[in-house]
């Protein structure tokens, strides 16, 4: 959480907590970084070792395998920063589409309708992901495909869902109580 915090505090109010996480399952990026593997180092450097071995071709291979290794941060960073962050203050959504693109969005507990999960298939069941819904008051539903541990997400966005409902009933109790007994009191100057 400490790393989220730093990499995320841009999107956090001032004293706001990350309490939970919802990230994409480390599936979803395993076929992309076998790609970058395989095309990006596995190929030149097989290659360069099967004979053509010459310092041109290692300049190439090298020039290539850099390329790829930026190919796989890039991945790396797409697959990191699509997230949920379950705060003690709402959800911050977050969806990067690029270096110069993403978008965050807050939603707050109190338009939260509810979270929904669905896992389908052999892999996703043994590997624990699953498609999560944010259903939002607004009818403008969240999604994040291929989510890790998305039941344990459930479960905590109720849970967090629920302290600061909560909370905030105990506060709006307390401001009432003051409100009355300072117009009682008013009342009680007036005769």
């Amino acid at each position: 959480m400490i790393i989220e915090s730093l990499i995320f505090s841009k999107h956090l109010e001032k004293g706001e907590k990350i309490l939970y996480s919802v990230h994409k399952h480390w599936a979803d990026i395993f076929k992309p970084a076998l790609e970058v593997a395989f095309f990006g180092f596995v190929i030149p450097w097989g290659i360069y070792l099967l004979g053509f071995n010459s310092v041109l071709f290692f300049w190439i291979a090298v020039i290539w395998s850099l390329t790829a290794f930026l190919r796989y941060l890039y991945i790396l960073i797409d697959w990191y920063a699509d997230v949920w962050l379950i705060t003690d203050m709402g959800i911050a959504v977050m969806e990067w589409r690029g270096i110069f693109s993403n978008s965050a969005t807050r939603v707050g507990y109190e338009d939260v309708e509810g979270v929904a999960y669905d896992i389908n298939g052999f892999f996703a069941t043994i590997l624990g992901y699953g498609d999560m819904t944010l259903k939002v008051m607004s009818g403008n539903n969240f999604v994040i495909k291929v989510a890790s541990k998305p039941k344990k997400a459930e479960l905590a966005i109720a849970r967090c869902q629920n302290e600061f409902l909560t909370g905030r009933e105990m506060q709006d109790a307390g401001n009432l109580k003051a409100l009355l007994s300072q117009m009682i009191a008013h009342h009680m100057r007036q005769k």
